[in-house]
């Protein structure tokens, strides 16, 4: 009776000590600044017809041709900016800069000017390079990813300059020419520039999250998920050996044979799952606005962490926020039906969680597979996870104070982002590398990324500027 009198205190004190901290759970102050007007030289109409004509340019990395048009546009249609800012070129990457005169840290927006291919043209509703303007949209490659953020920044820095305004610290532009091959030789090349002349900044900002419904996030408030690290990329080759011969007489185990085993044991033994800081604050972020349910789940993940980890990996774009995942993404093998292979090949692609590294993930691979599959490091681009960045800097709430003033008053929250950007070339400048791209989406607008029908609302161009002309002045935080 003792016993069961114990235990019956333990579970009620330890319902208190849920309760009490999911009561505790009080939404934050929405500290949201103003986002400044645009300047009487900035018309609307202008500005979204130079958006529409900048998509024509077909700027695909290795089209020289395209991108050399297109800095003659640039030329043309922000005069005040090349002749007020300095500009250094990196091959076709571009790194403007802003003299401030003042010696606080600086800034620095970067964006890409190059697009992917359009393999499938008929597809599209509107030509892929035609910047047409139809039902409230410009649509084409770039309206999304990322060329609406060097044309946006611009105008924003072009609008500043014809309204006689200057910055309190100086800006830096960097607009990559190859982010989608791997900014090897417009970012990387860029960053390391920046850091042999010892420049440091007090914030980094790039393409990368973006508003979305709250849905997303099982809230009714649209989110503002602005990134606060991204992952790592790594891809390995594998390669598995047999003996080469007719096909009338296999042998028990074929190189095509080991090769498949191989992967099949990777893929029945996923990376171990994770609540990484960058999901953890997430989660906490959004808890306030929760049913009080999740609310409860949310305020004690030191308890219920197993549950939420359960959760998020039932969903691929979920269990991709709390592991390395692992994908096969190119095999070779064989050269006619009836002959037996003597080698065949993979190349299997992981992205890295923060926190594990690509030796964490060759050891690992050498001590799950047999002796007879051998690994290699893939030739081609290559990165680590990046570090975190803090949500607790001014430059965070820099960032987070903008967003919550953009339409729909969203929600601004930390997240990690399972892709790529330029951004992870600039990690060594600056313990602020943030990842948020100013434009409103709903959920089946993320297949549009890479895929057919890339388009951009009207109305949202103007917010765009308004935005990046709000993160270039507001140089002191607005909470101090």
């Amino acid at each position: 009776m003792r016993k069961l009198l114990l235990g019956g205190l333990a579970v009620l004190g330890l319902l208190a000590v849920l309760v009490g901290r999911t009561l505790m759970v009080a939404a934050p102050e929405m500290r949201a600044v103003p986002l400044p007007s645009l300047s009487p030289s900035q018309d609307q109409a202008a500005m979204v017809a130079r958006l529409s004509r900048s998509i024509t340019f077909p700027t695909v990395s290795g089209n020289d041709e395209a991108f050399v048009a297109f800095h003659a546009f640039l030329r043309e249609s922000f005069p005040l900016v090349h002749e007020v800012l300095s500009l250094k070129t990196f091959d076709h990457s571009l790194l403007f800069h802003w003299d401030s005169g003042n010696s606080c840290k600086p800034t620095l927006l970067l964006a890409h000017q190059d697009v992917v291919p359009v393999s499938s043209p008929a597809d599209w509703k509107h030509p892929p390079f035609s910047g047409a303007e139809d039902d409230g949209y410009i649509w084409g490659r770039g309206t999304m990813d990322d060329k609406v953020s060097v044309m946006a920044i611009l105008e924003a820095v072009e609008g500043m300059l014809a309204a006689g305004e200057q910055p309190s610290c100086d800006v830096w532009l960097a607009f990559g020419h190859d982010e989608e091959t791997g900014g090897m030789h417009g970012a990387a090349r860029m960053a390391a520039w920046l850091l042999s002349r010892g420049l440091q900044f007090e914030l980094v900002l790039d393409e990368g999250g973006m508003i979305l419904p709250g849905s997303t996030l099982g809230i009714r408030e649209p989110v503002a998920l602005i990134g606060i690290a991204e992952k790592g990329y790594l891809s390995v080759q594998l390669r598995a050996y047999g003996e080469p011969g007719h096909s009338s007489r296999p042998p028990v185990r074929t190189a095509i044979g080991e090769l498949a085993s191989a992967i099949q044991v990777l893929e029945s033994s996923p990376r171990p799952a994770s609540l990484g800081v960058p999901t953890r604050q997430m989660l906490e972020q959004v808890a306030p606005w929760q049913p009080f349910g999740k609310r409860l789940v949310f305020a004690n993940l030191w308890l219920f962490k197993p549950l939420v980890l359960q959760q998020l990996a039932s969903k691929p774009e979920t269990n991709a926020m709390i592991r390395t995942t692992l994908a096969p993404t190119m095999l070779n093998a064989g050269v006619k039906d009836n002959v037996l292979p003597g080698v065949a090949q993979a190349v299997i692609n992981f992205r890295l969680l923060p926190g594990e590294r690509s030796e964490d993930i060759l050891a690992w691979l050498n001590d799950t597979l047999p002796p007879s599959v051998k690994v290699k490091v893939h030739e081609g681009f290559f990165s680590e996870a990046s570090d975190v960045s803090p949500t607790d800097s001014d430059a965070y709430q820099r960032v987070a104070a903008l967003a919550a003033a953009l339409p729909g008053e969203p929600v601004p929250t930390p997240f990690l982002l399972i892709a790529g950007s330029d951004a992870r070339h600039y990690q060594a400048l600056s313990g602020n590398v943030l990842r948020f791209l100013p434009v409103s989406l709903q959920r089946e607008d993320i297949a549009r990324f890479h895929g057919p029908n890339e388009r951009l609302a009207r109305d949202q161009y103007a917010q765009m500027v308004r935005f990046y002309s709000g993160v270039i002045q507001a140089v002191e935080s607005p909470f101090h």
